[in-house]
């Protein structure tokens, strides 16, 4: 008989919520004073897909791309350019990250390693509830992290409290990852970093969208370059402390 997998319920802190105060930037005051999130269309596709990290496919020329991205606490745009295109066929979502680093930070290749201690790209995404998401990554060598995110919300719809549990796994996933210049180099040495991802709707135990259908989603990116001070961008930035902050997670729209 297999082994019932043990769940793990675990509070995430962040590194970057562990920053000084001096270099913490505050929250806003006033949740309407902020920006509404951003929105997307994912167009629907067809084609052949082979999942080895190169966008050689039609369909990833006609994919939505979503870019450059901003610092996640909205003080301006990032270091070095970040892509995302996406799309989606009857079965699965497409992604495909396109990350500019001339140092590129990564050695983490155990499933469910936090792989933000160095460099990573992720996407949070809740198909139903706010408060019940998925947390995905992926790391330039290869490195994978999945999990299922309860967010404890307030009435204003910010986070109070988190627990994610490891014990997720999307084992339909498949991702692949291109170096264009070596990892853990000398400063200088890489040029970019690019990560394919097919994910089935099944892994989100939903059936697959309808066009129109909306979805809450955001991409995520962990820049680090020696000497400068670490980047946490965004699509949709939250323009508060955390990633997680589900009603600032940007609409994902299904189109036809």
């Amino acid at each position: 008989m297999k082994p019932r997998p043990r769940l793990v319920a675990l509070t995430l802190i962040l590194p970057f919520l562990a920053l000084p105060a001096a270099e913490q930037s505050p929250p806003p005051s006033d949740a309407d004073a902020l920006p509404p999130p951003l929105r997307t269309v994912a167009p629907r596709l067809a084609g052949v897909v082979t999942i080895d990290g190169e966008l050689n496919e039609a369909a990833w020329a006609r994919a939505a791309r979503l870019g450059p991205f901003q610092r996640n606490d909205g003080t301006g745009p990032e270091r070095e350019p970040t892509e995302l295109r996406i799309w989606y066929d009857d079965t699965a979502v497409f992604l495909a990250w396109t990350c500019t680093d001339a140092d590129i930070q990564a050695g983490l290749t155990a499933r469910d390693a936090n792989l933000w201690d160095e460099e990573v790209v992720e996407f949070f995404v809740a198909p139903r509830e706010l408060g019940r998401y998925f947390e995905l990554q992926w790391n330039p060598v290869g490195g994978i992290f999945d999990a299922v995110v309860a967010n404890d919300l307030d009435e204003r719809g910010r986070s109070r409290k988190i627990s994610v549990d490891r014990s997720f796994t999307a084992g339909g996933m498949r991702s692949a990852v291109r170096l264009r210049g070596p990892a853990g180099g000398a400063s200088g040495d890489s040029r970019s970093w690019q990560v394919e991802v097919r994910i089935p709707f099944s892994d989100f135990s939903v059936p697959a969208p309808k066009a129109g259908d909306v979805w809450r989603a955001n991409f995520y990116r962990y820049n680090r370059t020696r000497g400068q001070r670490e980047e946490l961008v965004s699509w949709s930035p939250t323009r508060l402390r955390s990633f997680h902050q589900p009603s600032r997670f940007g609409y994902l729209e299904f189109g036809r």
